[in-house]
């Protein structure tokens, strides 16, 4: 019963009872107080009417001055000794207080419990949905796990690929210097420099349209590598499409494709025409030169030395051939 009473009302109790004590302490003062004035003005009117009747003998009104002085003085002594009493008199007589019952009828319990009941509900509410999201949490936690880790094979597997490629291509380049050194010759160089830089360009067209960004400051192998991750990507995700939406797509891209070519070809052809065009009309245009005296004969053509079917073979570079053939188309 106890535990149920509200802690506040049991303040209030106590605060109560402390304030009754304090009012009885100062009820008892001002009792003691007044039966002192009374008394004080009984003995002075006794000692007036001694000192009145022995007015006429100095040695009687001596000793019944030292007298009422000497009473007064003990009955002085005698009031701070009860002062001190009263000071720590206890209305309680040293029996500790206790706070009376808080219930006096039946149905504060029955609230009060239904009240308590109430807050269980509530909380084991509150503990269910906040196992469930710790459930939920859990399962996000793992998917998270394992997705990471799918990831992180799939990282580990581009990047051994792409270590892979890389080493490939050194070997490639390594051979390339190889063959120039036996070549020999600084056009060859400049050459493969040109075809290098050329390549650069045009893989970094591809970069920038294929959307990846505007990376020109990266090598042309990780550029390639990247395209190579975002066709991977976009592939996996056109897994996931519907097949007639695919293939629609596909011949929609076909037919830009081919009406592009046919445009660039238009255009290509239209440009030979307009030059063949300007330069018959520069030569209409052109004064006609008057040729006088005996024309001048053409010298004799140097003599030219066929190489055998088997060294032009050797000479090829077909890693050159390959890039100009993909850069031409």
């Amino acid at each position: 019963m106890d535990d149920l009473t509200p802690q506040e009302w049991i303040a209030e109790q106590y605060q109560l009872h402390k304030e009754r004590n304090l009012l009885l302490k100062v009820q008892v003062t001002q009792q003691r107080l007044q039966e002192r004035a009374a008394e004080d003005a009984a003995l002075e009117g006794e000692f007036n009417a001694t000192m009145e009747h022995c007015k006429g003998n100095k040695k009687m009104l001596a000793q019944a001055e030292a007298e009422y002085a000497d009473a007064k003085a003990l009955r002085e002594r005698e009031r701070q000794k009860q002062d001190v009493i009263d000071l720590e008199w206890d209305p309680d007589q040293g029996v500790q207080f206790e706070a009376p019952m808080y219930f006096t009828r039946p149905q504060q319990l029955l609230d009060i419990f239904a009240t308590l009941e109430e807050r269980n509900l509530f909380l084991i509410q509150t503990s269910q949905e906040t196992e469930e999201q710790l459930e939920e949490l859990k399962l996000k936690l793992e998917s998270t796990k394992t997705k990471m880790l799918e990831e992180t094979e799939q990282l580990g597997s581009q990047i051994n690929a792409l270590k892979a490629d890389i080493a490939g291509e050194e070997a490639k380049a390594a051979g390339l210097s190889e063959r120039k050194s036996v070549n020999g010759g600084h056009d060859k160089e400049e050459d493969h420099a040109t075809l290098l830089a050329f390549l650069h360009t045009r893989v970094s067209e591809v970069y920038e349209r294929c959307g990846i960004g505007d990376d020109s400051s990266s090598g042309t192998l990780m550029m390639l590598a990247n395209m190579e991750h975002k066709i991977e990507s976009l592939l996996a995700v056109l897994v996931t499409m519907p097949p007639d939406e695919v293939e629609r797509a596909e011949k929609e891209r076909e037919k830009d494709r081919r009406a592009r070519v046919r445009k660039d070809k238009a255009d290509t052809q239209e440009a030979l025409r307009q030059a063949k065009i300007n330069k018959s009309i520069q030569l209409s245009l052109a004064p006609v030169v008057k040729r006088t005296g005996k024309p001048v004969m053409a010298r004799a053509p140097p003599l030219v030395t066929r190489k055998r079917e088997k060294d032009v073979k050797e000479e090829r570079d077909e890693d050159l051939e390959d890039r100009i053939e993909f850069l031409s188309e």
